[in-house]
């Protein structure tokens, strides 16, 4: 065929000159974007997303069936094209309907890939689980334990019965792998050589280690006390956290090679200069928020108030003390409720929470709360201290009666007034506050660049919270340390955040871009989201966490819950709806869309489920929902087994009326599913997203038969997700077979042998291969022996290479003496 020369973005190029202005871009390696194209074919209403410009045309021509002509000149991507686009795109947006996105990934404040993991425990791969989790949350323990889960309020199972119980299946993934001596296996490639200090060992401090480490640099913490942990073991009471879980914990974190200094106080024993001259290239301040918010008040300074921080403090060293048999604890946040808790189980027999709010107004989890109120913790709302007097017999607690007055502020809060005439007394023996924490009182001091570090009204560390840094260069801080005190969760991500930040400064990379918040939704609140979405999901209530009996756990600090079992995290796991898409990864349209900067959300999207999801197909889910009318699954199919049709199109051009149908010709080579544009096909058993996780892609060839098909094994971690192949790669050429594209999933079952098994008293026993071998042996050779060699027959396989097969044959007739050699598909 002749070339002709044509000019595409300013780049001369020559192509043959049957080629379209498509085909001729992408032998250029020219990007030109395209929904429906593909094998030479275009939708019957196609996309014209690959429109360009192409010069004496009067109006943007479809790349995709446009000849190429000699000296065409053509511009792919003017701002009259990038509109264009834009217009077209937001019209096929309108009728898409589904999640990109599950809303339990996207409240999480860890952004971990929450469908994910309990796609894994449902299909009992929990090392993979934990994996997946620990990508973004190193202390799946400690979080499945103390979590206030955000996520759970936005599980769209709550509209059919109860949300999905996922803090709980993440603590059963992270305590089954610590009972079976699991190691996530999370060791960095390759060392860097940078050098960091993290003055700090709590979940911040040991977050960012984690991660600092996970990138190869070598990550130093400098720890005050004796033990790692922060909040979690100095804070956080035993019966929340048991600290040989803790221990585990830490040590799983560390195993990546990360320095512990103990019992080096930060303005004491060092400062940061030091740590500059010492050679550290950068430096995380993670010291978390121990200094508790004094009550103003007469009498705060008495020996029997106590700080909250100061008592758990010494709560969780095991310090015996009499607290009496009253006491009251002034705040309304979790910290409190951790206190009143731990009153009772120190033997104080009366325990009163005393705030000038209502119950609702309490910054503590509600769950926190009723579990407090189930261990006999009393409540004195609308109360506010007014002074505390030391008596003979003990402290009174003097206090008055508050009320709400005016209208709710920017936060919903309305102002408190005191109720004239309705001062009481409460007589005590203890008093606990718990009004807040912060990093500092009054600043930090030590040295120069201690003195320099800037501090916020609130006594916290100041840091930029897109950077994570200080005013001082090369200084970073996150956690409590800068916003106070939060949840661990919260604390975990601030790490992850700085040790991003940090490992671009010292590696001098631009900055990480953040993922990208674009999102198909069904429905952006509870009130949003249509109730045909459940119509043929069944009520199932969430299993119920055994815990032990609060008249029974509040008499000691031993754990209260007890966990779930492994039947019951796969019960929970199956309650998942699978909100969002498992095609996330490889969605055409997303990417084009993201592309163009078109967010759905504001250009529109479809409101509701149209079409019932189809799973009458062997191994293929059909979503319709998401169809755009591509054409690319009929198109791609050289069976011509796939009708896809639409009744009619609405005014923005959208189909209607959609039917697809799978003919007898179809051999679930899944090749419509691998070229669909949207996600409208998937997969039965790819149930786990992949959101922003690395896929390994792995080249191998199918064991199947002795066609010798190339095949991609899409791996995350220890996990085949999926098999595609490449369609530019001989045999194949990107075709496979049913057994080829879904028939691995023998790999990841139950039943599948990983280990030889030798019959021992009528019972089949694990052995070792030499075991194995030499029981086989000893038996041909008795049979041999016994009957001749012709007892004795062999049968090659397809699934086996032709090297095994080879010595198959020759072991039967050189070493057996006999013939009987055949193969299992004449079976």
């Amino acid at each position: 065929m002749g070339q002709i020369s044509i000019v595409i973005d300013g780049n001369r190029i020559s192509v043959a000159s049957d080629l379209t202005i498509l085909e001729a871009a992408r032998q250029a390696e020219i990007y030109i974007p395209t929904l429906c194209y593909i094998n030479g074919r275009s939708s019957s209403r196609p996309c014209e997303i690959c429109v360009v410009e192409v010069d004496g045309e009067s109006e943007p021509v479809r790349s995709c069936s446009v000849k190429v002509s000699e000296g065409m000149e053509i511009t792919t991507d003017s701002d009259t094209i990038k509109e264009y686009r834009k217009q077209r795109l937001a019209l096929l947006a309108k009728t898409h309907f589904g999640d990109c996105k599950a809303p339990c990934n996207l409240t999480c404040p860890g952004q971990i890939n929450v469908q994910g993991y309990i796609a894994h425990v449902e299909k009992g791969q929990y090392e993979e689980a934990l994996r997946l989790i620990m990508e973004r949350n190193p202390f799946p323990f400690s979080v499945g334990r103390v979590c206030p889960r955000f996520c759970e309020t936005r599980c769209r199972r709550m509209l059919v019965d109860d949300p999905v119980s996922i803090n709980h299946l993440k603590r059963f993934v992270a305590d089954w792998c610590m009972t079976h001596d699991i190691d996530p296996n999370t060791y960095p490639e390759n060392l860097t050589g940078k050098r960091v200090a993290i003055i700090g060992g709590g979940p911040a401090g040991l977050s960012a280690a984690f991660y600092l480490a996970g990138k190869g640099h070598d990550a130093t913490i400098f720890e005050a006390k004796s033990q790692l942990g922060g909040m979690l073991r100095y804070g956080m009471p035993k019966y929340k956290i048991p600290r040989e879980v803790l221990g585990h914990e830490i040590s799983t974190i560390l195993r990546l090679g990360i320095n512990v200094r103990f019992n080096q106080r930060w303005t004491i024993d060092f400062n940061l200069q030091d740590l500059k001259d010492q050679g550290f290239e950068s430096i995380l301040i993670a010291v978390g928020a121990w200094k508790d918010k004094m009550l103003d008040k007469p009498g705060a300074m008495l020996p029997n108030v106590i700080p909250a921080i100061k008592f758990l403090n010494r709560v969780s060293k095991g310090k015996k003390s009499d607290y009496g048999k009253r006491a009251a604890v002034i705040g309304g946040n979790n910290i409190a409720f951790e206190c009143a808790r731990s009153l009772h189980r120190m033997g104080v027999a009366e325990v009163t929470v005393v705030y000038p709010r209502s119950r609702t107004g309490m910054s503590a989890n509600q769950r926190v709360i009723r579990e407090a109120e189930a261990e006999g913790v009393q409540f004195l709302f609308m109360a506010n201290p007014v002074q505390i007097s030391e008596r003979d017999h003990g402290i009174e607690l003097e206090y008055i009666r508050m009320k709400l007055v005016g209208e709710p502020d920017a936060r919903g809060f309305r102002k408190l007034e005191p109720v004239s005439d309705s001062t009481n007394i409460l007589e005590l023996d203890t008093v606990i506050t718990s009004l807040g924490q912060s990093a500092s009182s009054d600043g930090f001091s030590g040295g120069r660049l201690e003195e320099q570090l800037q501090i916020s009204q609130k006594g916290n560390i100041k840091s930029n919270p897109r950077t994570s840094l200080t005013n001082i260069t090369g200084v970073f801080a996150a956690g409590d340390a800068v916003s106070g005190g939060r949840t661990v969760i919260q604390a975990v991500v601030a790490a992850r955040r700085a040790a991003e930040n940090i490992h671009s400064f010292i590696m001098d990379l631009p900055k990480t871009a953040p993922e990208s918040r674009f999102n198909f939704t069904r429905g952006k609140s509870f009130d949003d989201v249509s109730l045909k979405n459940f119509d043929d999901v069944d009520v199932k209530l969430r299993e119920k966490m055994p815990s032990r009996p609060p008249e029974i756990s509040r008499q000691d600090f031993n754990e209260i819950t007890l966990g779930f079992s492994e039947q019951m995290a796969k019960n929970e796991a199956a309650r998942c709806l699978k909100c969002g898409c498992t095609a996330f990864d490889h969605c055409d349209f997303k990417k084009i869309l993201i592309e163009h900067k078109v967010d759905p959300v504001k250009t529109g999207m479809g409101t509701m489920p149209v079409y019932p999801i189809d799973m009458s197909h062997p191994t293929i889910q059909v979503d319709l929902n998401k169809c755009i009318f591509c054409e690319r699954c009929k198109n791609s199919c050289e069976y011509d087994a796939l009708e896809i049709t639409a009744s009619g199109f609405d005014e923005n051009g959208n189909p209607e009326g959609l039917s697809l149908i799978f003919t007898d010709r179809c051999v679930s080579c899944g090749k419509c599913v691998d070229n669909c544009s949207t996600g409208a096909l998937n997969k039965k058993e790819r149930t786990v997203p992949v959101v922003a996780e690395e896929i390994r892609g792995v080249k191998t060839t199918c064991p199947y038969c002795g066609a010798g098909c190339q095949l991609i094994l899409k791996i995350k971690g220890k996990t085949l997700l999926e098999v595609t192949a490449d369609p530019e790669q001989a045999p194949n050429f990107g075709a496979l077979c049913v057994k080829g594209r879904f028939g691995q999933n023998f790999i990841q079952h139950p039943d599948r042998l990983k280990t030889p098994l030798i019959r021992r008293n009528n019972r089949l026993v694990e052995c070792s291969w030499n075991e194995a071998l030499e029981f086989i042996a000893k038996s041909l050779f008795d049979l041999k022996a016994m009957f001749g060699p012709d007892s004795i027959a062999a049968f090659s396989s397809a699934r086996c290479t032709n090297e095994d097969n080879f010595l198959t044959q020759k072991f039967m007739r050189a070493v057996i003496g006999t013939n009987n050699v055949d193969h299992c598909a004449r079976l």
